[in-house]
């Protein structure tokens, strides 16, 4: 995340944030932004008040600027983006890895042999007993279909990552203006800490002016 204009000024880390990113996020005092700097496609955000880098995107559910901006994933409840990406694409590979060890352990029990006689000698003890082997058979479609849309998933993401591309990049058809990795790049130093103390006030006075 990109601090806000009013967060940058109440925290008093302008300085902080030119030294990480190399320019000034509060050049022309949130009002305008350099030819030199629009040319290598740094924008300026009108709602934080700041000057974006490339890549870096606007998240209207967080409402707060995101370096090298994916998308906002409704699974986690965040915005995945430069500093988090590798763990959000790990996290689907263990979603993937862990459907498809749970479909063949499924099989094996569904199509047993004996799985008939089982059921058979499962009701004469209880009749409920026989609804727990169509349980078993509508979990394994449900893990079927988790299993084909996290395989899509994972092989989207994948490919995003081989074309150096975001999700958003790719569905607006922006070029990747730095030609940087989606992955393995590095993840850059944190920009905001969510622990500074500022006044309230101090916050709202700023963001009037």
């Amino acid at each position: 995340i990109i601090p806000r204009r009013e967060v940058v000024l109440a925290t008093g880390t302008a300085e902080q944030l030119r030294e990480a990113l190399g320019y000034d996020v509060l050049e022309g005092d949130g009002i305008g932004i350099s030819a030199k700097l629009r040319k290598e496609g740094y924008r300026l955000c009108n709602t934080c008040a700041i000057i974006r880098p490339p890549r870096s995107s606007h998240c209207g559910d967080c409402d707060n600027c995101v370096m090298r901006y994916d998308h906002h994933c409704p699974f986690v409840n965040n915005c995945v983006g430069q500093r988090n990406y590798h763990f959000f694409f790990g996290f689907i590979s263990c979603v993937l890895v862990l459907a498809l060890m749970v479909l063949p352990a499924l099989a094996l029990h569904l199509l047993n042999p004996r799985k008939e006689r089982a059921m058979k000698n499962a009701a004469k003890i209880d009749q409920r007993m026989s609804l727990f082997f169509y349980m078993l058979i509508g979990v394994g479609v449900l893990v079927a279909f988790a299993a084909f849309l996290s395989l899509l998933l994972w092989a989207y993401h994948l490919f995003l990552i081989v074309t150096r591309q975001t999700t958003k990049e790719f569905r607006r058809g922006i070029a990747n203006i730095d030609e940087e990795p989606t992955l393995c790049a590095a993840r850059g130093p944190q920009l905001f800490n969510p622990w500074a103390l500022v006044d309230p006030k101090d916050l709202v006075s700023r963001r009037r002016h």
